[in-house]
């Protein structure tokens, strides 16, 4: 996911990720080829979904809109072209301009898409103050239009995770309360966290090992007892 997220940041896109498996791997080998291509058909598939989604979406809106409108459109005034295309069809020869329009007709709008068009574009380079930082989400408002597809993929994949906490657990003056689960753990496994912890933060570590598992079960054992008779 971290790779996906540079893929949208438009002053890396796909050069730095092929930088970083060509650090990762050696260049050009098979391991870097592999994950820049998986990355790319990553990138396929999930602009195909989006777009797919958007798609239907305006499509629906299109179709409620189109019902709307119960009259007939006027006849248009303009049909001499039509008529006249009809005429040279019958002399056996075609016009130009009907050929042309035809063509334009056919081809429609550029056939890459938006993906494509994205990755072969150059990189930004933005000439910022220093100390100010390029705002990502902003670069992409400004080029939703252009990028719509591309813009809701990166609204998503560079959205910021939170966690959200309880307000009485938040402004709480007496002291943190245990949850259900935590208050349910045994004394073996809490033992074995408040060891944990205290070795983490012990500043000389004991460079002895313990022989055997049932050496260690064996004093977690004595400790249980003692505990127990106190």
């Amino acid at each position: 996911m971290l790779i996906l997220a540079t893929v949208f940041d438009p002053r890396k896109k796909m050069q730095f990720a092929k930088l970083f498996f060509e650090k990762l791997y050696e260049k050009e080998s098979l391991e870097s080829n592999a994950m820049l291509e998986s990355v790319g058909d990553l990138l396929r598939s999930m602009f195909k979904e989006y777009n797919t989604r958007l798609r239907g979406s305006t499509g629906e809106a299109s179709q409620s809109n189109h019902a709307s409108s119960s009259q007939p459109p006027p006849e248009s005034q303009d049909q001499g072209p039509d008529r006249m295309e009809l005429v040279v069809e019958d002399f056996g020869y075609e016009r130009m301009d009907y050929v042309y329009k035809e063509m334009v007709a056919e081809k429609g709008e550029d056939s890459r898409d938006e993906l494509e068009v994205y990755s072969k574009e150059a990189v930004e380079t933005p000439k910022l103050l220093l100390g100010v930082e390029f705002d990502i989400l902003a670069w992409w408002k400004v080029h939703k239009m252009k990028y719509h597809v591309l813009a809701e993929m990166a609204r998503d994949l560079l959205a910021m995770q939170v966690s959200s906490v309880a307000s009485e657990s938040a402004f709480s003056t007496s002291g943190r309360i245990l949850e259900p689960y935590r208050s349910c753990l045994t004394h073996y496994m809490i033992e074995v966290l408040m060891c944990t912890e205290q070795w983490m933060h012990a500043d000389i570590k004991v460079s002895e090992r313990v022989t055997t598992n049932e050496q260690i079960l064996a004093d977690v054992e004595l400790l249980d007892r003692l505990q127990k008779s106190m």
